[in-house]
């Protein structure tokens, strides 16, 4: 996935950021992380609903009355990259929704989604449908490694028929799905006001988020996922960690404990100077509350293919927790999630940059692992990988080679703290 924008909150110039397995995007504050990151999001969110193939009126008509319409699918190929062009335009009318903004702060604004590397995946079985309670109104079903589309009108009573701009809509819906439901991932974003939504959990429960226009669509989607955990999300269990239960007890480190659900509260269980402890969560620290999210993601609705877009994950963690997020989503990365990560945080960085380090092989590279308790699920191909530095007002490339990504900015303010210290030695000494 590449995208390319301009003028989009502080990051005034043209630039484009290509997404791997995982993404790093580093900056001072206020200079358009979350701008960047969340962007994308919005445009992963909604890219499905707003699609257009440009459907011919005739092909509805004859859906209705022959009950039968079967669409090649290679045969809109060419029109992708046009396609994504008008969606992408159209986009931009949603940004002021999507950031909680005026509608002339994003005038000047441009977004692209760009075909970059696309192949089609026809290898997939395709099959959605419309009806009632009781019955199936309208079919849509693609074979695996067919190239055909083909949807079925089941009813012939006129009342049961749905209008055909929801039927056209449908269609395109299923259009996108077949041609690029692999290659737009589907998005989870946690957002840095994450702890503070948790700890006003009650407050939340008692009012409307649409009744607060103020809030921007990215916070409140975090409002709707922690209000909805207890009668939602908490009742399923995700893909993901049906496959690879060990995840859990990875964020389970992190945080000391585990969430629960029970008499309609969110509760994390933890223990104290070898005390059990219960306590609802928007009674616990910033750290219980800033990985509700997260948690519950990953144990109910993750699965492979995913995007997980997070802010700040380093928030109110300790540095040797930082370096476990790290490890974690290097083993989301294996388990089949894409991650993109804003970050302030070189612990971060630096631990990344070991599991990028020891896909490497050197000498006593085993032995090295088994010494700090790595294996060899912790080990990251830098081919994955792609970071950015904020500078001027532009999202620029960050180099990683096989010792890992170099983040100049961090680099400065170590080497001049450090250089700091050794003086005050020198000069004390």
């Amino acid at each position: 996935m590449k995208f390319q924008f301009e003028k989009l909150g502080p990051l005034e110039k043209k630039t484009e950021i290509e997404l791997g397995d995982l993404t790093i995007i580093c900056g001072k504050n206020n200079t358009g992380k979350s701008y960047a990151a969340h962007a994308i999001y919005g445009f992963l969110k909604t890219w499905e609903d707003n699609i257009d193939f440009q459907i011919e009126e005739q092909k509805i008509q004859s859906l209705f009355q022959n009950g039968v319409l079967k669409i090649k699918l290679t045969s809109l190929e060419t029109a992708l990259a046009g396609i994504l062009d008008t969606l992408s335009k159209q986009y931009i009318t949603y940004l002021p929704i999507l950031f909680g903004a005026s509608e002339d702060y994003f005038s000047s604004t441009s977004f692209r989604a760009l075909l970059h590397g696309y192949q089609p995946n026809y290898h997939k079985e395709l099959h959605r449908w419309i009806g009632t309670k009781t019955k199936d109104v309208l079919n849509i079903y693609k074979d695996k490694d067919s190239t055909i589309l083909e949807i079925a009108l089941l009813v012939e009573d006129k009342n049961l028929i749905p209008h055909p701009k929801v039927v056209k809509k449908f269609i395109n819906q299923s259009l996108g799905q077949a041609l690029l439901g692999d290659y737009f991932a589907k998005p989870f974003l946690i957002t840095s006001v994450r702890a503070g939504i948790t700890l006003l959990l009650k407050g939340l429960n008692t009012s409307s988020v649409d009744s607060m226009p103020q809030y921007a669509r990215t916070v409140a989607d975090d409002i709707d996922f922690v209000r909805d955990i207890v009668d939602v999300y908490s009742k399923q269990k995700s893909p993901l960690l049906k496959e690879h239960p060990e995840l859990a007890n990875w964020l389970k480190d992190i945080v000391g404990g585990e969430y629960l659900v029970k008499n309609n509260q969110i509760f994390f269980a933890g223990a104290n100077n070898g005390e059990n402890y219960q306590i609802p969560v928007s009674e616990g620290s910033s750290q219980v509350a800033s990985q509700v999210e997260f948690n519950f993601y990953l144990k109910c609705l993750a699965k492979k293919g995913d995007i997980l877009l997070i802010d700040e994950p380093e928030q109110y963690l300790h540095p040797s927790n930082q370096r476990k997020m790290a490890r974690l989503f290097v083993r989301l990365i294996k388990a089949g999630i894409k991650v993109l990560v804003t970050t302030h945080s070189d612990y971060l960085i630096k631990e990344l940059n070991h599991s990028i380090a020891f896909n490497n092989e050197f000498k006593d590279r085993n032995e090295i692992m088994k010494k700090y308790q790595y294996t060899e699920e912790d080990v990251l191909d830098k081919s994955l990988v792609r970071a950015y530095a904020i500078e001027e007002q532009i999202l620029i490339p960050t180099d990683v080679d096989e010792m890992g990504i170099e983040v100049a900015s961090f680099d400065h303010e170590i080497d001049e703290m450090n250089f700091l210290y050794d003086d005050v030695l020198f000069s004390m000494g």
